[in-house]
């Protein structure tokens, strides 16, 4: 038996990690891409739990958009930038597409919220965003 248990651990450690680099792998970078429409609601109500719905335009077929972004608090101030996976090395179709995003977000303050959504670079290469404010409506907070 044990014979077999060794055998078994050297046929593993042999065969089990391959140090084969040439696989279909390819590289890719993450980066930036622009907000075309945002859905927010009028205002919030204190406690409830809201999705942020919207969408992004991938410009060509090497844009992949797997719901990630990056989100930032800045006081009341909420900056969104939403995240493309972007194939490196691969050939590309020109076809832009359209995607869609969902932000959850339970709403734990009273004061407005401000979203900037960001939409790309200026000429100049300064950030632009789209900037929206939501009220907070309710503000009662239930007792427990």
């Amino acid at each position: 038996m044990k014979y077999l248990i060794a055998l078994f651990l050297v046929a593993f450690l042999a065969f089990g990690c391959d140090d084969d680099d040439d696989n279909n792998d390819h590289e890719y970078h993450l980066e930036n891409i622009g907000v075309k429409t945002v859905n927010l609601p009028d205002s919030f109500t204190y406690g409830e739990i809201y999705k942020i719905t919207g969408t992004i335009e991938l410009p060509n077929s090497c844009y992949y958009y797997y719901n990630q972004y990056d989100y930032f608090y800045e006081g009341t101030t909420r900056i969104i930038y939403p995240l493309a996976h972007v194939d490196d090395g691969v050939s590309c179709t020109t076809n832009t597409s359209v995607a869609n995003f969902v932000i959850p977000l339970h709403v734990l303050q009273e004061e407005t919220y401000t979203f900037k959504f960001y939409q790309g670079l200026d000429d100049q290469g300064e950030e632009m965003f789209l900037v929206i404010d939501v009220p907070v409506g309710d503000v009662t907070v239930p007792n427990n």
